[in-house]
């Protein structure tokens, strides 16, 4: 199969998509909840009450409520729910190679008991887990383009002059998809349908090393140093079908095998406090720096006229690029009954317009220092134009009605963070990266709900735990930005019938299932 062959490809060569605010959000995005099958069933809800290993995640305070060291281990299996519009057999079978086995969290804390008045214990952990998991596949399809093409938008930026060696404009001036007079270039065709297929693999991994400690048992503070490492792997086509004034027939496919490795590095500080002595309620703090990215992109594309049934030469385009997320707050409550119950809620904030993107600047030598950029003006404009503040609200309850056995249950809400109308306007978008573009296609994710349902069992130092995760989320994929048309632009004036004319986003169902088994041991 032709995804095999240039999977293929990929590998042998190490060579995506030019940056662009959609991509980068999809790469580092945090709307979901990864690591251990207590956190995990709990919701994530730990930040207040601590004493897990992957609570190192949300607050590093956490760790300095463990009283003995600890070992643990996650496995883990994702299931993605069909998503509408999927038909083939082909397709099908496809998704159902989605479905896959995965090494989730791996980590330890050693738990120090310390000789002094004010000082109880001194706590150093270290923890492997994933932060985001890339497995997706779905089709969208859209019969009404309304007279536009994803090649009007082409000859609109090669008139611009965006037409370069490793970009999709120049592949289409270059194989005469585009045709030209004395205005500049122009698409004869008028796109009438379009269908598009992705499938695509990859996780975001973090690894975070904390040093907490505990004050009389009433205050608990931590820092954590983390280190992300990312890798994505996507496989797309996008297919679309026109007819001209005189009733020939226009039928071509694009395809894009895209690779991102990232690098990543942050920093946490957080404080859980008990303001009641004889109370276990607490209080928790977190502060988040910005995630410093690193990002290696490639792509291997080509287009195929399939009625001529004329493919061209497979090209290659490579970008380096920085990202930097926005800083991040939390704020968690939590609290004890005896030994039978526990509770936690937890409310994060981020202002996902302030994420800045760039690339990297090297000296005369080659060599370049980590945080070292230049800033893409356009592109981080653009972000400021389409993305805002993300909420997230996290609960979780754990019940035990023996001492060897919890039941736990938890929701996460995370807000939509993309304004109303988003846009990709590359015909307006002044970005270094345009220069290596391979495809015009960008997605939006909407408004996340996580339910979560959890098992645990204890048997002396040994704990197994069992989490089941439901993620419900939609999202709008559009196959091009249609500003190049708005009225009063050249495209307008010259093609007044299409003067104004959009396309509908499709919509999707981005639904998934995971299970979650940990195995731990207490010392």
């Amino acid at each position: 199969m032709r995804y095999y062959m240039m999977v293929a490809l990929l590998a042998a060569t190490s060579i995506a998509q030019a940056q662009d605010t959609y991509l980068t959000d999809r790469l580092t995005a945090t709307d979901d909840i990864d690591g251990t099958a207590r956190f995990v069933g709990m919701g994530g809800a730990l930040g207040a009450l601590g004493a897990d290993i992957s609570a190192i995640s949300s607050n590093p305070a956490a760790i300095g409520l463990y009283r003995k060291s600890d070992i643990a281990l996650t496995f883990g299996a994702y299931i993605p729910q069909k998503t509408n519009g999927w038909s083939s057999s082909h397709d099908r079978a496809n998704f159902e190679k989605l479905a896959r086995a995965s090494f989730d969290q791996m980590g330890f804390v050693w738990s120090m008991k310390v000789n002094d008045e004010s000082l109880n214990y001194l706590n150093i952990a270290f923890n492997y887990q994933k932060k985001a998991n890339y497995n997706m596949g779905f089709y969208a399809d859209n019969l009404n383009l309304n007279g536009l093409s994803q090649m009007d938008l082409l000859s609109e930026l090669a008139t611009e002059g965006y037409d370069t060696d490793y970009n999709l404009t120049g592949m289409a001036i270059d194989n005469e998809f585009l045709s030209k007079d004395d205005k500049g270039y122009y698409n004869p065709y008028r796109g009438q349908e379009a269908y598009y297929t992705r499938h695509q693999r990859g996780a975001m991994q973090a690894y975070d090393l904390n040093f907490s400690f505990n004050i009389r048992d009433r205050v608990y503070a931590g820092a954590t140093l983390g280190m992300e490492n990312g890798n994505y792997y996507s496989w797309s086509s996008y297919s679309e079908l026109s007819q001209d004034a005189n009733g020939q027939l226009g039928d071509y496919t694009l395809y894009n095998d895209r690779k991102v490795d990232a690098r990543g590095i942050n920093a946490k500080f957080g404080m859980i406090v008990r303001p009641a002595e004889n109370s276990p309620f607490r209080i928790g703090l977190t502060l988040e720096t910005p995630t410093w990215y690193r990002m290696k992109q490639s792509t291997l594309y080509d287009l195929t006229d399939d009625v001529l049934r004329q493919r061209t030469k497979v090209l290659e385009s490579y970008i380096e690029y920085t990202a930097r997320t926005p800083w991040r707050g939390r704020l968690s409550l939590g609290s004890t009954v005896e030994n039978f119950l526990a509770w936690g809620i937890e409310y994060e904030f981020a202002n996902m317009a302030k994420t800045r993107m760039g690339y990297p600047s090297y000296d005369n030598d080659g060599y370049h220092n980590f945080f070292a950029n230049t800033k893409d003006h356009s592109m981080n404009q653009l972000t400021e134009r389409v993305m805002r503040g993300q909420h997230t609200l996290r609960v979780g309850l754990e019940a035990k009605p023996v001492d060897a056995v919890a039941i736990r249950v938890g929701y996460n809400f995370v807000s939509n963070r993309y304004k109303k109308n988003p846009s990709l306007d590359q015909y307006n978008l002044d970005s270094k990266s345009m220069n290596y573009y391979t495809s015009t296609d960008y997605m939006t994710l909407g408004t996340a709900n996580i339910f979560t349902f959890g098992l645990g069992f204890k048997h002396k130092k040994f704990y197994a735990d069992l989490a089941y995760k439901y993620k419900m989320q939609d999202g709008k994929f559009y196959a091009f930005d249609t500003s190049f048309a708005a009225p009063g632009s050249q495209f307008a004036t010259d093609n007044s019938a299409l003067a104004g004319a959009t396309i509908q986003p499709t919509n999707l169902e981005l639904n998934r299932h995971q299970l979650m088994l940990t195995l731990g041991f207490k010392l």
